[in-house]
């Protein structure tokens, strides 16, 4: 018999992860992500952390973090590389780089100089233990990809309705059909949609019961975010974009409080 009731009640913020992977080469993935990021960044309940997920340092050829201007944004604190932390050995419980409510885990000059990719261990040493609750993961195409999406609770697939990038694509996206069909919750987001985009045609290559649709966006805008070191998100004609949508994919696909 107890001898006092349990009248306590435990509340536990359980790290919530959000993987976000293209179809194909630039279909628009890291745009994705770091817009969730910047938007859940204002959950004041939640710790929001973006995090690159890749396994080929070698011949990578542009960086988020020259993108966002990091190196300006760190200029008098230090920043904490993640994948060399990991790959050294050390832990990396407690570490933060945070700007604008965001602890940004990224792949640095310094990694690629290394060239030594790390194992698929180690990048689930990174997805799990990484400071945050709410994981935002951007992961590249890549040789354990689709594994790492196991991990993830909610995975969004970000497809360019291009024919040859879908093409290219197919292999992936049979993949993360099979995830779906055995009940993995996956967003299906098509980014870059214009006028010139046959609807019948894409429909019968994708063959999605439901999904979600990203109108194309002018490539001024992610040059003019650049050259001034903002996250794409942060131009006005770049939210205008992505904002409607994205906060639809938050309120019907997401538990977040």
């Amino acid at each position: 018999m107890r001898e006092a009731q349990e009248n306590r009640i435990d509340c536990v913020i359980e790290k919530q992860k959000i993987g976000v992977m293209g179809m194909s080469r630039c279909a628009g993935a890291t745009l994705v992500a770091t817009s969730l990021a910047r938007m859940l960044s204002s959950v004041e309940s939640r710790k929001v952390t973006f995090l690159e997920i890749c396994d080929l340092f070698e011949g990578k050829d542009a960086l988020l973090y020259d993108a966002i201007g990091i190196e300006k944004r760190f200029r008098t604190r230090e920043f904490t590389g993640f994948y060399s932390d990991v790959k050294h050995g050390e832990s990396i419980r407690g570490k933060s780089n945070s700007d604008e409510g965001i602890n940004w885990g990224l792949i640095t000059p310094e990694d690629v100089k290394e060239a030594q990719n790390p194992s698929p261990i180690e990048i689930v040493r990174l997805i799990n233990n990484i400071h945050g609750d709410l994981i935002i993961c951007d992961i590249s195409s890549c040789k354990n990809s689709v594994d790492y999406l196991l991990d993830m609770d909610v995975v969004i697939f970000v497809i360019d309705p291009l024919p040859s990038h879908m093409i290219a694509g197919y292999p992936l996206l049979r993949e993360v059909k099979r995830l779906e069909y055995k009940g993995k919750k996956t967003v299906w987001l098509i980014n870059k949609f214009n006028s010139g985009v046959n609807k019948r045609d894409y429909l019968n290559f994708l063959k999605l019961k439901k999904f979600y649709k990203i109108p194309s966006i002018p490539a001024e805008n992610f040059y003019s975010a650049e050259f001034n070191c903002k996250i794409p998100y942060e131009v006005r004609d770049i939210q205008d974009g992505v904002k409607a949508v994205l906060e639809k994919i938050i309120k019907n696909e997401m538990d977040i409080a």
